[in-house]
């Protein structure tokens, strides 16, 4: 018996250390997003390119081993932003000058300001510009410095109008190298914060998007590691990435933030390019078919991560379901705050499935519309449904996606096709006339 309540002990006592000494405050929330980045483009994945920090990352904190995101920037974003499947606002692709995110669409900064946090923006915004109520600072967050379309020139130190660098809704010319100009902007914030109030710092890279662009000394180590062409630039600047990630980690140490503070590192999507993955997977890594823009694994299954010391136990990983839409619910129960939104959420609070290690039961999560795509996760099933057919996985025994199975399951797949149905007629969607 009194093994028994030993082995109790052991597995509740970093629960209820964790309650008794960050129970009674908010984390400080920082969000890494890198742009266009694979699944097998992180070292802890066997990848020749070097990301030290993340992996660290994932020495101290949990791999989210099934993450899902969208096959292309802006629906990913939207989703992040709203806690809500993008194609009910209509967003299905990218967002372009003359659109953006409904107007009554209800953001996840703006919850947190109400909450009590400061809320920091440095990077990639690409949800809409075409008026300043638009764009970041009209959208919760107090201080923002970035761009905000999709892509911007690495080493570009002119003023590019709509296409160039933003301080707070004033355009800017900053010299340099667009990833450390973002790090040493969130460095700065960090520094200068107000040390009563929590910090949410969003801090979405550019890279390694194209045009993608490194050091010649980088340039020079991929070259010699046998990568050529596009993936020569996407090494070098995730490389570069990780550099600028292990400054910010360094920071939070150097204040004194690291046990009170929640970091997460995850990708917008796959890396660009379809079809199995090419120059950098190892024989031993999982090479997932498919990349941007398709609904296929490659595209949709990134690296995750989450750090909070004394709250998520070091070196675990988590085979929960969780998805972009996921996180402001999640977010918001790690930090104690009522979300303010008045529509309803498609994502779910997955954090007590991250704190306690164990799987939660959880609706359907639903990802795609690039080129008329959807795909449909639940438990290991995935539909994927288009235009021109419907093929269902069972991703346990195939994450390859090999084999449909659908005609062997004909019930499941009206399941899941009633669930991706119900995304198109809920009354919940926004109108986009009136935004």
């Amino acid at each position: 018996m009194k093994a028994f309540w030993g082995r109790i002990f052991v597995f509740a006592f970093p629960a209820i250390f964790a309650f008794l000494i960050h129970g009674a405050s908010k984390p400080n929330i920082i969000l890494f997003v890198s742009d266009d980045m694979g699944w097998n483009d992180v070292g802890y994945h066997g990848s020749k390119i070097a990301t030290p920090h993340i992996d660290r990352l994932v020495n101290d904190g949990m791999q989210l081993d099934r993450f899902y995101v969208h096959p292309i920037c802006s629906p990913t974003r939207a989703a992040l932003m709203t806690g809500r499947v993008p194609a009910r606002m209509g967003i299905t692709g990218v967002i372009g000058r003359g659109d953006g995110v409904p107007k009554d669409e209800h953001f996840l900064p703006q919850t947190f300001q109400k909450g009590g946090y400061q809320t920091f923006m440095v990077g990639k915004w690409h949800l809409g510009a075409s008026g300043f109520e638009y764009t970041p600072n009209s959208r919760g967050f107090d201080y923002f410095f970035g761009f905000h379309g999709g892509g911007i020139n690495y080493y570009s130190t002119e003023r590019l109008g709509a296409r160039g660098w933003f301080r707070n809704g004033q355009s800017v010319a900053p010299e340099g190298y667009s990833t450390d100009l973002l790090a040493d902007e969130a460095i700065k914030l960090l520094k200068k914060r107000d040390k009563q109030k929590p910090v949410f710092l969003y801090l979405p890279f550019n890279a390694p998007h194209q045009p993608a662009e490194a050091s010649e000394q980088l340039l020079q180590k991929y070259r010699k590691l046998g990568f050529f062409g596009r993936k020569l630039g996407q090494a070098g600047a995730i490389e570069a990435m990780d550099a600028a990630i292990g400054r910010v980690l360094n920071t939070i140490e150097e204040e004194e933030m690291t046990e009170e503070t929640l970091v997460m590192f995850f990708c917008d999507n796959g890396s660009g390019g379809a079809g199995r993955r090419g120059s950098n997977v190892l024989p031993e890594q999982l090479a997932l078919r498919g990349g941007k823009g398709t609904v296929l694994e490659g595209g949709v299954r990134v690296p995750a991560v989450l750090r909070w010391p004394g709250v998520i136990r070091p070196g675990t990983k988590c085979d929960q379901l969780i998805s972009a839409q996921d996180l402001f619910p999640t977010f918001s129960a790690a930090a104690g705050i009522k979300p303010a939104n008045q529509k309803p959420f498609d994502g779910v609070d997955c954090w007590p499935s991250i704190v306690e290690n164990k799987p939660i039961k959880r609706p359907p999560v639903i990802v795609g519309g690039s080129s008329g795509e959807f795909a449909v996760l639940h438990d290991k099933w995935k539909l994927i449904w288009s235009r021109q057919q419907i093929s269902l996985f069972d991703l346990k025994s195939d994450p390859i996606e090999a084999q449909d199975v659908s005609v062997k399951h004909p019930l499941l797949v009206a399941e899941l096709a009633d669930a991706l149905t119900s995304i198109f007629t809920s009354p919940t969607k926004s109108d986009r006339n009136g935004q």
